[in-house]
């Protein structure tokens, strides 16, 4: 059973859900800001309005993100798990997890997914079709072991 490799394509709703996350801090303090200076503007003078430049610059990624969201529809996503990681296949870079770090493996949006939570706080979205019941089953030994380590580990409240 193990190695094992996943091959499918995630769509651009689950990459929003799980990708737009990092940006959410950048984006609502350039909202703040931007209304702050859009009073400014209208109250006091418009001379205010290039500060505008400054929101645009600070959230930028996230602009660049929703563009790369709209030309390319489905991501290719390569997952390679090995007896003690996993390998994800970014742009050309595979990235590896070790499978100790496994938090959580879910069901989510009525089945139609599963949704691995890791320690470093990478989520990956699983299509239900891409994975095995077995396949599942050896992933969530991992967040189970996890589970019990840290019920042993905690003080007793």
């Amino acid at each position: 059973m193990v190695p094992f490799r996943l091959q499918y394509a995630v769509g651009r709703r689950d990459r929003l859900a799980v990708e737009s996350a990092p940006h959410l801090p950048a984006c609502a303090a350039a909202l703040g800001f931007s209304s702050g200076i859009l009073y400014l503007a209208v109250a006091v003078s418009p001379w205010f309005l290039l500060l505008l430049v400054w929101p645009a610059f600070t959230s930028r990624k996230f602009f660049a993100f929703l563009l790369e969201l709209i030309r390319v529809p489905r991501r290719p996503v390569d997952v390679l798990v090995e007896a003690d990681r996993l390998g994800l296949l970014s742009g050309g870079d595979r990235v590896w997890l070790y499978l100790d770090g496994v938090i959580q493996l879910y069901r989510t949006e009525g089945g139609r997914t599963w949704t691995m939570l890791h320690v470093n706080g990478s989520v990956l979205t699983i299509p239900r079709d891409a994975i095995t019941a077995e396949q599942v089953k050896f992933l969530q030994g991992f967040a189970l072991a996890a589970w019990r380590q840290r019920r042993w580990t905690q003080p007793a409240a």
